[in-house]
């Protein structure tokens, strides 16, 4: 209850002086934040819609101005009025009205059914502009090629004169002085009658180029006199509208950073993307807007979610709004009227990205701050609870040790305020145990010791007496087939009880350190299969003998001592299956990391875990009735002397199995050995038995 307790007050003290003051910091300062960026944003944008506006008509301003002076030029009107008297005169010829004015006698020719052909078969050379009017139209289309799409001059019918057209691509402009299209010349009637010192603009139109809007001004016989003054022929502007408006927004950006509010928040907001729109008041049409995808459609269909937007901006409003496109953007616009044209101009601005880093650098603040504040109680607490857990530990440990328990391994953390000390008791109940198994051994070797040397002295004189027999069997020598068994079977024997002698004096050799290995590659496919041969196969059928070998399997090793390896875990798995019979299984193959294995396995009647893992190994340590232990221990040293390993699985009343790994080759001195994978074969019908 204690540790709950405190934990609970450091998560109390962290909530009321750290977390809640941080929030409300932080929530400050991100509507602070965004009320900063939302006011550059409404700046910027309406600067930019009132730098358009401006620049729309001031552009407008300059063509119309253009125009009246090239309609001004005295070879354009000695040009057309001189079409127009000649018009006057062949309508008088048709019967038109004697000292009718110019108009009036083109009138009646086009009432009386003259046509403009008469005109040109009768004096060919009167429409035919001079060099000096179409050099005049050249210099005006060159200067004003960014905007404009086509510029006519009419003659006082009303019909083309000639027409200079964009080209293709935009790459300058071609003269037409016939075969014009109808839809194409088109002027406002009202220049007739209109103010013969202003230009006249036509209602903006719908063309296959986009929004165009013509500029119409008349050619007067006198200029500077009234408004009533004959007009010899009009010349009629096309404004390409969509770059009119692309052109203006390009140059509608402040040119210095004084007039940004703020130098840091200016940096910000360059990385918004900006958009603009242009819309005729009178058709919804889509003048103008930044992806040209948006262009010549109407806006209540093309963009519903702009529709309250732009019905403000129709109805001839100034002003600001907000509209969220269909990708998630929230965007603010700033929205001015075009005087005298009918279209409005919005600049808008990414809203949602201009707050963005305001809104990342606020969470990231307060993630920060939250994140070091947690870390340091969540560190605070774990550092509590690992040292309480580590002492109680300590205690269990060395309570565990003090009653007998030397095996008992204190865990503690490896930081951790009680890491000396339990390392001191887990040191301590190391050497108690090897100390106590030590002077154990150190019993068992003296007995083994005095019986193998009573044993060996037994052995020795057997021997002996085998010998005798041998020589005193010579003497039977003129019987053949008699004498070569005996001499074979006694010679089988001797060789026989010398490895007896040999193999029980192996233990003590290697544990007082007389062994020295003198490996070299050698072929272990032979080896098992010749003891198999002596001690397996002679017990059929009694057990049921399986070997899948290779045809060759090389490991570097001394073949006698692997040899006696071989046939201990042989012989043990025999007498593990005792006289019930049983399956005998041998296996051998190539592991990775330059290993060979070689296994042994029975059905025999198995040992337990605990048997395995504490005295299967040890000397003097059996499960048999007969033997006193020395067997797997020798095997085991002298697999391990080869840079080996001995594995072993077992199951009660399954059987065990025997695994040997060791080296293919000899490792060179400093050379880093990869440890062979060891390989858990289930304990099936084959499965090794009982050990020595």
């Amino acid at each position: 209850m204690a540790a709950v307790n405190l934990r609970t007050k450091l998560i109390v003290v962290f909530a009321a002086l750290a977390f809640l003051p941080l929030m409300a910091v932080s929530i400050i300062g991100y509507r602070s934040g965004v009320s900063a960026v939302e006011s550059l944003l409404r700046e910027r944008a309406a600067e930019r819609a009132e730098r358009m506006a401006r620049n729309v008509e001031h552009v407008l301003s300059v063509q119309e101005s253009r125009l009246l002076e090239l309609s001004k030029a005295e070879p354009l009107r000695e040009y057309t009025g001189r079409v127009r008297r000649a018009l006057a005169d062949v309508a008088a010829d048709n019967g038109g009205v004697q000292g009718a004015s110019a108009e009036q006698s083109a009138s009646v020719a086009q009432s009386a059914g003259v046509a403009q052909s008469t005109l040109s078969a009768s004096s060919p050379s009167v429409r035919d502009a001079p060099d000096e009017v179409n050099a005049l139209f050249q210099a005006y289309s060159k200067d004003n090629r960014a905007y404009l799409q086509a510029v006519t001059c009419l003659d006082s019918s009303g019909q083309p004169l000639f027409r200079l057209t964009r080209a293709e691509g935009g790459q300058g402009f071609i003269l037409k002085k016939t075969d014009f299209v109808r839809d194409e010349v088109r002027y406002d009637p009202h220049v007739w009658s209109s103010d013969a010192s202003k230009a006249l603009r036509s209602p903006m139109s719908e063309e296959s180029y986009g929004a165009a809007l013509r500029i119409n001004v008349p050619i007067i016989d006198s200029p500077g006199v009234a408004s009533d003054t004959t007009r010899d022929g009009v010349v009629v502007a096309e404004i390409r509208l969509n770059d009119l408006v692309r052109e203006a927004d390009q140059t509608s950006t402040p040119e210095n950073s004084s007039e940004a509010v703020d130098a840091s928040a200016t940096a910000t907001m360059q990385s918004a993307s900006r958009t603009v729109v242009a819309l005729d008041n009178a058709a919804d049409m889509v003048v103008y807007h930044t992806n040209g995808a948006l262009k010549h459609q109407t806006a209540s269909a093309l963009m519903p979610y702009f529709a309250d937007m732009a019905a403000r901006m129709k109805a001839g409003e100034d002003g600001f709004g907000f509209y969220d496109t269909p990708d998630g953007v929230r965007r603010l616009a700033a929205f001015r009227q075009a005087a005298g044209l009918g279209l409005s101009l919005a600049a808008t601005e990414d809203y949602t990205a201009a707050v963005a880093p305001v809104r990342r650098s606020s969470l990231f603040t307060v993630g920060l701050a939250l994140a070091s504040g947690l870390a340091a109680l969540g560190l605070l607490l774990v550092t509590a609870g690992r040292e309480t857990h580590d002492i109680k530990a300590v205690a269990r440990g060395a309570s565990a040790i003090a009653a007998g328990n030397l095996d008992q391994r204190i865990e503690v953390s490896a930081t951790g305020e009680t890491r000396g000390l339990a390392e001191s008791f887990n040191l301590m109940s190391d050497r108690l145990r090897e100390l106590i198994a030590k002077e154990a051994e150190s019993r068992q070797f003296q007995s083994f010791l005095r019986i193998s040397a009573m044993v060996t002295h037994d052995l020795k004189n057997a021997i002996a007496g085998l010998s005798m027999l041998v020589s005193n069997m010579e003497r039977q020598f003129h019987r053949e087939e008699f004498r070569a068994d005996a001499i074979e079977s006694l010679r089988e024997a001797t060789e026989k009880l010398k490895r007896t002698v040999a193999r029980l004096s192996e233990p003590a050799k290697t544990l007082s350190g007389e062994y020295r290995l003198a490996a070299r590659p050698t072929d272990l496919v032979p080896i098992i299969r010749r003891v198999l041969s002596t001690n397996a196969e002679p017990s059929r059928p009694l057990y049921d003998i399986e070997a899948h070998l290779p045809e060759r399997l090389v490991a570097t090793v001394e073949p006698e001592r692997i040899e006696n390896v071989v046939e201990n875990l042989v012989i043990n798995a025999l007498e593990a299956m005792g006289g019930k019979g049983g399956r005998l299984s041998v296996e051998a193959g190539m592991l990775d990391g330059d290993y060979v294995f070689f296994s042994v396995a029975d059905t025999g009647t198995g040992m337990s875990e605990e048997f395995v893992s504490t005295r299967l190994f040890r000397p003097f340590a059996t499960t048999k009735n007969k033997g006193i232990g020395l067997g797997l221990f020798t095997c085991r040293e002298i697999v391990e002397t080869h840079g080996g390993r001995l594995e072993v699985e077992s199951r009660v009343g399954a059987g065990t199995r025997f695994r040997v790994v060791l080296p293919s080759r000899l490792f060179n001195s400093g050379e880093r050995r990869e440890r062979p994978v060891k390989v858990t074969a289930a304990i099936g019908s084959a499965m090794p038995g009982s050990s020595e």
